[in-house]
């Protein structure tokens, strides 16, 4: 199976692409196009950083731009199912794993998710506000409001920095 790592720019001495071509080389001074057509029509072409997180996908190695990053072929049987370029999985040297996070990146990943949840609640609210302020509001829109609030208030008083099987997520109000 093929492996490049660590792919730079660099300019070689005869350009067979032209001078207007950005060429890589990986650390072994392989050329990335020369390299492709050593690469097996039948494998899985993973595009991974210096920590092993895999950046791309791609059947077809002609498809990847790996500039500062690495490219591994694996075999389509050793794939593991469900593989993506969501920054999920691993090539940890040797084969395909599901990443590991760090504290800090789940804590970070916790804060996304509470701000992207309060940004949906307070979209949900606006109008129903409005109906209220204007005096214009059914009871139902009233309810709804009312059950938008305790929500955006039980978002509010998530900590990011809990362990996740502690966080307990409060449940999305009902859209009529």
């Amino acid at each position: 199976m093929k492996h490049l790592k660590n792919l730079k720019k660099y300019i070689p001495a005869e350009p067979a692409l032209g001078r207007t071509v950005s060429y890589l080389c990986d650390e072994d001074g392989r050329d990335w196009y020369e390299s492709q057509k050593d690469f097996s029509n039948d494998t899985i072409k993973v595009v991974y950083d210096a920590d092993g997180i895999i950046l791309s996908v791609a059947s077809d190695v002609s498809m990847l731009w790996p500039i500062n990053l690495s490219v591994v072929e694996v075999s389509v049987q050793n794939a593991p199912k469900g593989l993506s370029d969501s920054g999920e999985w691993v090539f940890n040297g040797s084969a395909i794993v599901p990443r590991v996070y760090s504290t800090e990146e789940i804590q970070s990943q916790t804060g996304q998710k509470k701000a992207r949840l309060i940004d949906e609640a307070y979209a949900a609210m606006k109008p129903l506000e409005l109906a209220v302020k204007q005096d214009m509001a059914t009871d139902e829109e009233k309810a709804r409001l009312d059950a938008w609030e305790r929500y955006s208030v039980l978002l509010s008083r998530i900590n990011p920095e809990m362990k996740v099987e502690d966080i307990n997520w409060p449940e999305v109000p009902e859209t009529i």
